[in-house]
């Protein structure tokens, strides 16, 4: 049910985003540069456009690619994916160390602010790499959005973001596992 949700809400807020920008666009498309008034629409529309051989700007597709993950030109899909694992391990690692370990020595205020932290980390460093998609059903919702507006979101490493941050979190889970598996507990410690 869980993992239902994330997908829709990832989904609708994809949908809402399209219907948002989906305006941002519609006048660069047959025009230059020097043809369009404003410089933030003119930055947009050489983000968003394909140039012909005149600079004129042609077909726009989907404003900003609706927040679909593409793996970087600038790294390999083998590299895209130990950046992605290593994303959703220190993700994964910090939840179980800040919010299920119970002798983590903190109260429970802190785990919020732990994992936020390893998210706005983990999206530091892997937005400009990879769009940071640590979370499969956040990836999938936008990539099916940008399928139906006409962007092609399924091309470059698509596999990335559905195979990575499992094995990320399996990653993070067995070392969990296997370096706290018989540190005593708070409520052992009380015992003796």
């Amino acid at each position: 049910m869980y993992m239902l949700a994330q997908f829709f809400g990832a989904f609708i807020g994809a949908l809402f985003l399209y219907a948002s920008v989906v305006g941002l666009t519609t006048g660069c498309e047959g025009n230059t540069a020097d043809q369009i008034d404003d410089g933030a629409n003119v930055r947009l529309c050489s983000a968003s456009c394909t140039l012909d051989e005149n600079d004129v700007f042609g077909d726009c597709g989907a404003p900003f690619g609706l927040g679909a993950n593409t793996v970087s030109g600038a790294i390999g899909q083998g590299s895209a994916f130990i950046a992605e694992l290593i994303g959703t391990f220190v993700l994964v690692f910090t939840v179980l160390m800040a919010a299920v370990h119970k002798s983590n020595g903190s109260g429970p205020n802190a785990a919020p602010i732990a994992i936020g932290w390893s998210v706005m980390l983990a999206h530091l460093v892997l937005v400009p790499l990879t769009g940071c998609g640590i979370n499969p059903a956040r990836t999938f919702g936008p990539a099916i959005v940008a399928l139906i507006f006409g962007a092609d979101s399924f091309v470059r490493g698509a596999w990335v973001y559905y195979t990575a941050p499992f094995a990320g979190s399996l990653c993070a889970t067995l070392s969990y596992e296997i370096i706290f598996k018989n540190v005593p507990t708070v409520e052992d410690d009380e015992a003796v």
